[in-house]
Formats: C-alpha cells, sequence, structure tokens
C-alpha cells in the first residue's frame, strides 16, 4: 500500500465524521466533505471488492433501481431540461454504496455523536433567537440561520430518537443517563418552538416507536398502557406551546378554506394533492416521464384551480414519484424501505432499534416533502442507511 492509498483510506472514516456534523450546519460544507469523501473513495482503488459489496447489498440495489427510472423515464419525457436536472438532483442518493463501503463499525458512534453535537448547536441558536438574543433576517421563518425549518426540524426529531434509544438501550452510567435525559428535553423542547409541522409529527411518530421498541420485549401490559396514554400528549403539547398551538390551528384553518381562492400554504399543498391524483389517474402505467411533471401539472391545475401557483413539486415525495414513472415508481418507494425494515429487524446489535426506526422516519416525512429529492435529506439518508444497513461481517 503506498503512501497515498495509505493516507486516503485513514481519512475515509474522520471525514464521514466531519460528513456528519456538516450535515445540519451547511450544505455548502457537506457537498465539499462528500466530493473529498468521493475522491478518498476512489483512490486506493479495489473496485472490485467495492462493487461486489455494493451490489450484494439489498437496499443498494433498491436506490439504484430508483435513480435508474429517473433515467429511463427521459425516454418518455418532452421537457429533457427539467428531466436532466431532475436526474442531476440524484447525486445525493448515489452516495450512498460509496459510503456503504468506508464506514467502519466501531466509527458509528462517532458518526451518530457528530450529527447530534451539530443538532445541538442549531438548537442552542434557536433558544437565542426565542429568547430575543438574536434577531433573524426580516422575513426569516423562525428557525435558525443557514438551515431552513423544513430540513432542521426532521433532522431534529431523528436526533431525539437517536439520543431516547440510546438511553434506553445503551449500556450508560449513571452521569451519562442524566446528560441523555438533559439532552433529549432540551432538544424536544425545542422542536416545539420552531415552525416545521413535518418534524414535529415525526417526532410523535419516532417517540411512539421507541415506547413500542421498549416495552415490547419487557412488558405487553406496560406497553398496551402506555399506548393508551400516549395520545394524551398531543393535547398536553397543543396547550403547552403557542408556537405548536399557532401551527395546528393555522393548517386545520387553511386546509378547511383550501377552496376560497386564497393561496395558502396547506391549501396549495391540498390541491397539490388533488391535481396530482388526477395525474396519476391518467398516467397510472408510465408516468410523465422524469421531465413533463411540471408541463402535464400545469395543464391540470388551469382546469380546475386556475387561480393556485403550478408546482413541480407537490410536497409529497410519493406523490411525485408515482406521477413521474407510474406502478414502477410504486415498486420502487416501497423497495427501498421494505427492503431496510427486513435487514432492520435482522439485525441483533445496539444499531438494531434505529435501522428499524429510519425507514419509517422516511416513510413518515416523505408525506410531507420529496425528502429523497431535497438536498440535506438525501445527504442524510446516505450516510444513516450505508452504516445501519451495511453487512459489517
Amino acid at each position: 500500500m503506498n503512501s497515498l492509498t495509505q493516507k486516503a483510506t485513514l481519512a475515509a472514516s474522520p471525514l464521514l465524521v466531519l460528513f456528519a456534523f456538516a450535515l445540519p450546519l451547511s450544505t455548502s460544507a457537506a457537498s465539499i466533505l462528500a466530493i473529498l469523501l468521493l475522491l478518498v473513495w476512489m483512490i486506493p482503488g479495489n473496485m472490485k471488492e467495492k462493487f461486489r459489496e455494493i451490489f450484494h447489498n439489498p437496499v443498494v440495489i433498491a436506490v439504484l433501481f430508483y435513480i435508474a427510472l429517473h433515467l429511463i423515464g427521459l425516454l418518455w419525457s418532452e421537457d429533457l431540461v427539467w428531466g436532466a436536472e431532475i436526474l442531476k438532483k440524484q447525486w445525493k442518493l448515489l452516495l450512498f454504496p460509496v459510503f456503504l463501503t468506508l464506514v467502519r463499525k466501531e466509527h458509528t458512534r462517532y458518526y451518530l455523536g457528530a450529527f447530534v453535537a451539530a443538532i445541538f448547536l442549531k438548537a442552542c441558536k434557536a433558544y437565542l433567537v426565542w429568547l430575543g438574543l438574536i434577531t433573524l433576517p426580516v422575513g426569516s421563518v423562525f428557525t435558525t440561520v443557514g438551515t431552513s425549518h423544513v430540513i432542521y426540524n426532521p433532522m431534529l426529531a431523528l436526533a431525539c430518537y437517536i439520543i431516547l434509544q440510546n438511553l434506553l438501550f445503551g449500556k450508560n452510567t449513571r452521569l451519562a443517563q442524566w446528560a441523555q435525559a438533559f439532552l433529549f428535553l432540551f432538544l424536544s423542547c425545542n422542536m416545539f418552538i420552531t415552525v416545521g409541522r413535518t418534524g414535529q409529527a415525526v417526532f410523535f411518530v419516532l417517540l411512539a416507536v421507541a415506547l413500542v421498541q421498549f416495552f415490547y420485549i419487557r412488558s405487553k401490559k406496560m406497553l398496551l398502557a402506555a399506548l393508551v396514554l400516549f395520545p394524551l400528549l398531543l393535547p398536553a403539547t397543543y396547550l403547552v406551546s403557542n408556537t405548536f398551538q399557532q401551527r395546528i390551528n393555522t393548517a386545520v384553518d387553511e386546509i378547511q378554506n383550501f377552496n376560497s381562492g386564497e393561496i395558502t400554504s396547506m391549501g396549495c399543498r391540498v390541491w397539490y394533492c388533488n391535481n396530482t391524483l388526477l395525474l396519476i389517474g391518467q398516467n397510472w402505467l408510465t408516468g410523465t416521464g422524469t421531465g413533463d411533471y411540471p408541463s402535464e401539472y400545469a395543464k391540470i391545475n388551469q382546469v380546475n384551480s386556475p387561480t393556485m401557483p403550478n408546482t413541480d413539486n407537490p410536497h409529497n415525495q410519493y406523490l411525485l414519484t408515482v406521477a413521474q414513472f407510474g406502478i414502477a415508481g410504486l415498486f420502487s418507494i416501497a423497495a427501498i424501505f421494505l427492503s431496510q425494515l427486513v435487514l432492520a429487524f435482522r439485525k441483533k446489535n445496539a444499531l438494531a432499534p434505529l435501522a428499524q426506526a429510519f425507514p419509517i422516519f422516511f416513510m413518515v416525512i416523505m408525506l410531507g416533502e420529496s425528502y429523497l429529492q431535497v438536498y440535506g435529506t438525501g445527504f442524510l439518508f446516505s450516510l444513516f442507511s450505508s452504516f445501519l444497513y451495511k453487512d459489517f461481517s
């Protein structure tokens, strides 16, 4: 092994730790680190062994099939320029097989720790904004500068789950238990002074997942009691958090009045859903192709809701993928998360709870946005999938 190859091999895991830390903080830094990791992956060679590992992983196969649909879908797309733009966005998911061959089992705690540490820093900044010690630019939605609530809150929910599952399933000293309990409460409270509804929704889902995972193997009676009492947490949060209460009230009002002609966030989403379902009905077999969703949506929108804006994204990963690729699109999404769940339930190590929760996390947030396409969460999917579903044996 020459000097350059040895240095590249040694640099891989530290760069992955930095990548995990950069994810919630800066997409630019994450992009630079992703390019460095790609170089580190190529320099040592051993491509035959790497590709053998890649193509023996069922999650990789499912992801590559999903990406291949974007390439194949150009064949029946009229708008090849937009199709190429959509295809280009898939490069974040192509990092998954690269990361798969770079991650090391003994360093997974560092990847998770770096991610949680970055979320902690963002949460601290959000609290400073809340306290009036930091002033955001005019027109900013309340979260933190540099990260949209669309990305921040789902990542915050995942960080809360990581801490909770380590608290419940990990081997901790008394001091570590208290520290993690404090950190969980610190981040959980931050969830409800920020405005990301998708993140808030998946927070409750992951909390329920953690309760099921913990009590299922310990006490069925306690599990039943927890599931009965758990729904009371929602109205309690509604009463305690003014921000959460306001966002819920606004969402309900906008959904109820979506047909009023007023352009609102949730009203537009209702129309995006309705019109995209009609579009799917017209193209259920092959979809519109990779590039034609915006133009085909505009035709339906002009007839059904001419006062509403057109869109290139219905803010729902399932609707977008099925609209683009028909039945094959639905199959590709299902294959990704089913393969993850199958591998997760075969695991018997400390990562098993997170491996089971991660696909549930993505399946929930994709109801509110096309998160496989979003920059930050595309990176998140690739990094976490690489060490959660790698066969380290």
